[in-house]
């Protein structure tokens, strides 16, 4: 009777580990489920996205630096103008200029606001045109899309981002 009782007892471990092995077997699938929602050609479509992202912002940290450096060099220009106008007025009235330092910031907070007029006059006929030229890139990128590029090509085309040319594939027309 030992013997029985402890095959028996040995039985029904076995049964309680299999039940145990087949439920984490289950819980594992379906991590793996959620975990791996999408097949390899969305993958690639996915990384086609990021690598135009990075792009993107490339273009536009190269864009923003050009800017940095062109201000730079103006400020530096209006500095050293403004060197030459004080050592002219100091050579002409023979006279040391005490207040240079005061008459700098002065003179460079008006540069600025005059650069920063500048600008948002620039920047106000930019917009214009490029609402005028918005309006010509999406014909352009309608049409592409008519003769079956894929929005890939038309934005490498373009020079434009694949966002740029999916929202406008998938805004309406609207008639004048």
């Amino acid at each position: 009777m030992g013997n029985t009782l402890i095959i028996l007892l040995s039985y029904i471990l076995n049964f309680i580990l299999i039940i145990l092995i087949v439920s984490l077997l289950l819980r594992i699938r379906n991590v793996e489920r959620k975990l791996i929602n999408f097949s390899p050609t969305e993958a690639y479509s996915i990384m086609e996205n990021m690598h135009e992202m990075v792009l993107e912002s490339q273009r536009l940290a190269d864009s923003l630096e050009a800017s940095i450096k062109a201000r730079e060099a103006v400020l530096e220009d209006l500095s050293d103008l403004v060197d030459e106008k004080i050592l002219r007025y100091e050579h002409i009235t023979g006279e040391k200029f005490s207040k240079v330092k005061n008459e700098k910031k002065e003179v460079k907070s008006e540069q600025i606001h005059l650069e920063t007029v500048l600008k948002k006059q620039e920047t106000l006929k930019e917009q214009l045109n490029k609402q005028d030229s918005k309006k010509d890139l999406k014909t352009n990128i309608l049409s592409l899309n008519a003769e079956g590029k894929s929005s890939i090509d038309i934005a490498r085309e373009l020079g434009i981002s694949i966002t740029e040319v999916q929202l406008a594939l998938r805004l309406p027309i609207k008639d004048k």
